[in-house]
């Protein structure tokens, strides 16, 4: 089985949309599979109209929390999910193709990543939502070490490597993808990067002055706690 985990937070104009374009898009797809619909303290009809949804296909699980976290959206739903294989998509960031080539990859790397930088992607986001992607990257590399080109966005998983280290995260908003992958990383798993095109359908809903201290608090929180743990520790909760 493949479980499909998509975090939605006041979604109620995408999610239609969303759930039809994937379903269509799986029609041809050989393996079982699973969506689940991450629902975090959305205050539109997102729950409602998700819930709607899974009656009438039996291929849908709704989570929901009242809490608008996006990392625990993440965190719950890979937990919760029964796939050998685990695509990780945005309610604005889905790529079919990512799909199908992701699970290929599975069968011999434990993470696959879409990069906005790697050298054959197409980032059309504006130049400074570009630019922040490669200050970030640049502060990971600086920091932790980190030798990949991206940590957000669409990613596939192992489910048997990936969710010890899941439950083993501190954070639950934005950088939660970072500190799964940074993790990840430390802990010996194999991982590889396809190229991917970015279009910005939506302005970000939080700004960059909200962002940058929430960041900064939590990439301090995971430095000490990397920096802290003795490898063996980190390697004895993939086992």
């Amino acid at each position: 089985m493949i479980s499909i985990v998509i975090p939605i937070h006041n979604e109620e104009l995408l999610l239609e949309s969303l759930v039809s374009g994937i379903t269509s898009g799986l029609t041809d797809f050989s393996e079982p599979y699973e969506i689940i619909l991450c629902e975090n303290g959305s205050q539109d009809r997102t729950l409602d109209l998700a819930q709607r949804l899974a009656e009438s296909d039996s291929h849908l699980v709704v989570l929901t929390s009242t809490q608008a976290s996006y990392g625990a959206a993440i965190r719950r739903g890979i937990l919760n999910s029964h796939g050998e294989r685990i695509i990780v998509f945005n309610a604005d960031l889905w790529d079919m193709d990512f799909l199908r080539d992701a699970y290929q990859l599975l069968a011999r790397y434990d993470i696959v990543i879409a990069s906005k930088r790697h050298h054959d992607s197409h980032d059309n986001r504006p130049f400074n939502r570009r630019l922040i992607t490669w200050g970030f990257n640049f502060v990971l590399r600086l920091l932790f070490g980190f030798t990949g080109t991206d940590t957000h966005g669409m990613k596939a998983f192992r489910r048997a490597t990936i969710a010890p280290i899941v439950r083993r995260c501190l954070t639950d908003r934005e950088i939660f993808d970072t500190e799964v992958i940074l993790r990840a990383q430390r802990a010996g798993l194999s991982m590889t990067e396809l190229p991917t095109t970015v279009e910005e359908t939506r302005p970000s809903r939080y700004s960059t002055f909200a962002r940058v201290p929430r960041t900064l608090k939590d990439l301090w929180i995971l430095y000490k706690d990397l920096h802290m743990t003795p490898q063996a520790q980190l390697d004895e909760v993939t086992k």
